[in-house]
C-alpha cells in the first residue's frame, strides 16, 4: 500500500493535487507543512476519492500517476482493503 498527501493549498487553478509519496519526485513533491495525510491505499482512486471529501477540487499529481484512477464512478472506493 501507498502512503497519499493531498496539498493543503490550491493551486493557481483552484485544485488540490494528491500525491503518492514513493512515486511523486522529489523536486515535485511538496513541503510537509504544505501537505496533509490521506492515509494508506492501495489506488490511487481511493486516495483522490478521500482528498474529494475536503477538497472537491482535488486531482492526481500528473508527476506521480496518481488521477490514473477515477474514485467518482466507484461505489466502493472508500472501503478498507485487507492484506
Amino acid at each position: 500500500m501507498a502512503s497519499y498527501f493531498v496539498a493543503a493549498q490550491p493551486q493557481a487553478d483552484g485544485t488540490h493535487s494528491v500525491h503518492d509519496r514513493g512515486r511523486c519526485p522529489p523536486g515535485h513533491f511538496p513541503r510537509p507543512d504544505a501537505l496533509e495525510y490521506l492515509g494508506e491505499f492501495v489506488e490511487p482512486g481511493q486516495a483522490l476519492a478521500v482528498a474529494r471529501l475536503r477538497f472537491p477540487a482535488a486531482r492526481g499529481c500528473a508527476c506521480c500517476a496518481c488521477g490514473e484512477t477515477s474514485p467518482v464512478d466507484q461505489p466502493d472506493a472508500l472501503t478498507p482493503q485487507r492484506t
